[in-house]
């Protein structure tokens, strides 16, 4: 079979943030405002610099380190780990919200995702409004959208509230709605993460 999705060597590291020095002294705090110009260039250059020596050191964190597999066509997947293991980030990184640090990724086909609750909907807009809103950042065409509406509502199950803002909408029924529209993208890869109890 061909594969739809292949990972390869891939890395994430994040620089987290350092604890704030207190000073109990009016001399102290002072002396750290003296400082503080200083210090922020070398935090801010930190950031984006990573060399041997800063990447083993602990204000670095790995939430990927070398994964590598290949999902098929036609295959489902599922990831399963305790909270910050590097799930979320990895499904970011395919959708191409966020860089990896190391490693490639090869993706065959198209990509819809729905990463957290909303992602793409506008909660001054009417369910309508994103449907048709959302749609087109899927990289759906205004005519797909139109030929797929009666469906993608039905799907949803918000047919009586087409035309009610989505601020007046649960969770559940704003995330149905989203997952719907992702569905009827019809897509060769669909990432789902924490909310695929609605669907």
């Amino acid at each position: 079979m061909e594969n739809a999705l292949e990972i390869k060597n891939i890395s994430k590291r994040y620089r987290l943030g350092k604890k704030i020095d207190k000073y109990g002294t009016l001399s102290g705090k002072i002396i750290s405002n003296l400082k503080k110009p200083i210090q922020n260039f070398k935090s801010l250059k930190s950031l984006t610099t990573f060399d041997e020596k800063s990447s083993a050191s602990s204000d670095v964190l790995w939430a990927l380190k070398d994964v590598s597999f290949n999902v098929q066509k036609g295959e489902v997947i599922g990831l399963i780990g305790s909270n910050g293991a590097g799930k979320s980030t990895l499904l970011k990184i395919i959708s191409k919200i966020t860089e990896p640090s190391n490693g490639q990724i090869k993706i065959f086909g198209k990509v819809a995702s729905l990463l957290e609750i909303g992602t793409g909907m506008h909660i001054d807009l009417t369910a309508r409004d994103n449907i048709y809103m959302n749609g087109t950042i899927l990289g759906m065409t205004k005519k797909e959208i139109d030929h797929k509406f009666d469906d993608i509502v039905k799907f949803s199950g918000v047919e009586n509230f087409l035309d009610t803002p989505l601020k007046r909408f649960s969770s559940g029924m704003t995330v149905r709605l989203a997952f719907s529209v992702a569905a009827y993208l019809e897509p060769d890869i669909m990432l789902v993460d924490e909310v695929l109890s609605v669907g």
